[in-house]
């Protein structure tokens, strides 16, 4: 007989817990095709980016989108992206190669998340039309989904300074 309280305990203690059980699963799931769905989207970037093709890389932007390069410029809107990359992908970046590393996405929730990532670029061409030494930055983007969709909001790009070497003692 004592053993009818204790499955009453287990049956109460499981009904409790099944619902929330089944809603951390589903999130679980839906988060992973999400994280899928960003990654592409991280990696469409960079392939519009070494094809230098500027409106590929301006429709994986919100229609209010904004970005913000090293140089601190900052464009809004699809239209405003495209003409702000058009002259640059025909120009300094026309032979520019950019070797990508997704660090981190971190969901706020579940239809906006920030991306952390790196690049190291080569095949920059100065102003001069000199070739520019590789250099290194980092992508912090805030990517929104909208319409079944994730798409840059907010796309932040720095140039990480090289540090010199410490002198030896």
């Amino acid at each position: 007989m004592k053993s009818t309280p204790v499955r009453a305990a287990l049956a109460v203690l499981f009904f409790a817990l099944f619902p929330l059980a089944a809603t951390w699963a589903k999130p679980a799931d839906s988060q992973e095709a999400d994280s899928a769905a960003i990654k592409k989207l991280f990696t469409d970037f960079n392939d519009a980016f070494n094809s230098h093709d500027a409106h590929a890389a301006t429709i994986l932007f919100a229609d209010n989108g904004d970005l913000i390069d090293g140089r601190a410029s900052k464009s809004h809107g699809r239209t405003g992206i495209e003409q702000h990359l058009l002259p640059l992908v025909a120009g300094r970046l026309k032979t520019a190669h950019r070797d990508v590393s997704l660090q981190d996405i971190r969901f706020l929730r579940p239809d906006t998340a920030t991306v952390d990532g790196y690049f190291e670029m080569s095949g920059l061409v100065g102003q001069d039309g000199a070739a520019v030494p590789p250099s290194k930055g980092l992508y912090d983007w805030i990517v929104m989904k909208q319409g079944g969709r994730w798409l840059i909001a907010v796309w932040h790009e720095s140039n990480l300074q090289a540090f010199p070497t410490p002198p030896s003692k």
